[in-house]
């Protein structure tokens, strides 16, 4: 029984190469000379076993072009280390009242969950302020970022006894700097002083004289701001009464 063999391959030589980068052997055949780029592989004749080999090392060659290694990819999936989650905490909305008006609604709106609202508040009195229950809730937002704004809006009359008088109801609005408050809250708070004036603030322990509900504000106080008469809601607020 014999064996068929198959000839050994005959070298090809090269006679020259067109003007598109085509070589052409003595043999007739023909290669193109086609680079892929930089990370790319002439294509050329080459035993079986040999182009396994390089087609291996041309994948790896390509991967490595994309301009992602592994250790990138892992990089940029770890979260960035010391920055702060941000979250938002309920807490109950109170108000104080210095002035001799009776408040007797108030709303405020703001970003990051910062809307909420409280019922009335008595006329402040000779050894303080008119105080209000807590109403449920208001979002608070950690950390506190700066000039964080909120809307307010109150309704007040400066002849609360006087039952058949409305001509000193009022609803003002103004736009009010939250102050900056620390990590431990303990609810929101808005302060109504004589004149229309009104500041807010998140309670946080901290008694120096911005967040404090056991001092008054200081009339120099940044944070106080003048409330504007809106003539729309005024009318809207003595038909109701």
């Amino acid at each position: 029984m014999s064996l068929f063999r198959l000839p050994n391959a005959m070298p090809e030589t090269s006679t020259g190469r067109l003007p598109d980068g085509t070589r052409v052997f003595e043999n007739g055949k023909t290669t193109v000379n086609d680079p892929l780029g930089s990370c790319g592989l002439r294509r050329k004749r080459m035993q079986p076993r040999v182009a396994v080999l390089v087609l291996l090392g041309a994948l790896g060659a390509l991967s490595a072009c994309s301009g992602e290694s592994r250790a990138d990819l892992d990089l940029a999936a770890k979260p960035t280390v010391g920055v702060e989650q941000e979250h938002i905490s309920p807490g109950g909305v109170r108000g104080l009242n210095y002035s001799s008006d009776a408040i007797y609604s108030y709303y405020v709106t703001g970003p990051r969950g910062m809307n909420g609202g409280g019922g009335k508040v008595g006329p402040a009195y000779k050894d303080g302020p008119g105080e209000a229950g807590e109403r449920c809730c208001i979002g608070i937002p950690q950390p506190w970022k700066p000039d964080t704004q909120l809307r307010i809006e109150w309704e007040r009359d400066r002849k609360p006894f006087d039952y058949k008088d409305r001509s000193e109801l009022a609803v003002l609005t103004a736009t009010v700097t939250v102050p900056e408050y620390g990590p431990d809250t303990y609810g929101f708070w808005a302060i109504f002083l004589p004149g229309d004036r009104v500041k807010v603030m998140v309670m946080d322990g901290n008694a120096n004289g911005r967040n404090s509900v056991r001092t008054k504000p200081a009339d120099d106080d940044p944070f106080i701001v003048q409330g504007v008469r809106d003539e729309a809601l005024t009318q809207q607020a003595l038909k109701r009464f």
